[in-house]
């Protein structure tokens, strides 16, 4: 059985990573046919455990799995349940009527995800701090764990960096040379540009520690599922008390355009080494 669903799962992989050199003139995936092809994949309650293991870049290959199994998955695997999620996120429960039980969308919910709104990223750091919270982390604590993400292509070429990071700093303004402009500039908490990631400010004090990072399609946080799917694996991620030092690397290379590369590379730390039959 065990060794079925590693087959699936590198069968998944491989076409997915096919897909992903299909770019585009621009530098762009073709989103439409990597998504129909991760559709075609339900997802086992051991494979859910397993890809928490792997982090953020587990994240679009739950996109072919319903409502019920993946929260299934997730409470068999003793994570953050999905339904916590979605009332830290969307203040409703998986259970509401609203909710649609396959796709995992909300009916009449306004679109703010993956829709280049700048007041995303601020929602999406209060949802996720009270996600903390509910999990039993002190508000205080759980101040200094930001969802970021680099957005220097999500215009142009529909891709995203994101990261969860624990910032030294917690909610305080942060004094850094800007990732846009590289001007020295004081950021805010109520500007998009604080939920970036950065290594140190401009006296050389830490700032970030990256904990879990992953390239992915930005239209992928259209779905309420998705968003809230990532709020777990970001929960998770914190849980874990691990380190990505090599974020800094792949934002480096993200800055020099290489996108596309770096997508697959995320897609292909998606693995379930270790496991046998």
């Amino acid at each position: 059985m065990r060794t079925m669903m590693v087959r699936t799962l590198s069968v998944l992989l491989a076409a997915a990573l096919l897909v992903t050199g299909c770019a585009g003139p621009n530098g762009g995936l073709a989103a439409e046919t990597f998504g129909r092809g991760l559709l075609n994949l339900v997802l086992s309650p051991f494979m859910i455990a397993a890809g928490i293991a792997q982090g953020l870049a587990f994240l679009p290959y739950t996109l072919g799995t319903g409502l019920a199994e993946l929260n299934r998955g997730l409470l068999q695997a003793q994570a953050v349940p999905l339904d916590d999620s979605y009332k830290a996120t969307f203040g409703v429960s998986i259970t509401d009527p609203r909710v649609d039980p396959k796709s995992g969308e909300i009916r009449g919910q306004e679109g703010l995800y993956g829709r280049y709104r700048p007041q995303a990223i601020m929602e999406a750091n209060r949802a996720f701090q009270r996600l903390l919270v509910s999990q039993g982390m002190p508000e205080d604590k759980a101040r200094n764990y930001v969802l970021a993400g680099n957005y220097a292509y999500a215009w142009s070429r529909g891709h995203i960096l994101l990261a969860v990071t624990y910032r030294h700093s917690g909610a305080q303004p942060i004094r850094v040379a800007s990732k846009e402009t590289g001007i020295v500039t004081t950021f805010r908490p109520d500007q998009r540009a604080w939920h970036e990631p950065y290594e140190r400010d401009v006296n050389g004090q830490v700032i970030d520690e990256v904990i879990d990072w992953a390239a992915m399609e930005y239209v992928l946080l259209r779905q309420d599922k998705i968003v809230t799917t990532l709020m777990v694996l970001a929960a998770e991620a914190v849980k874990s008390g691990k380190r990505s030092t090599d974020y800094w690397e792949a934002e480096r290379r993200w800055k020099a355009g290489e996108t596309t590369q770096l997508i697959r590379e995320s897609m292909g730390r998606v693995k379930l080494e270790g496991v046998t039959s």
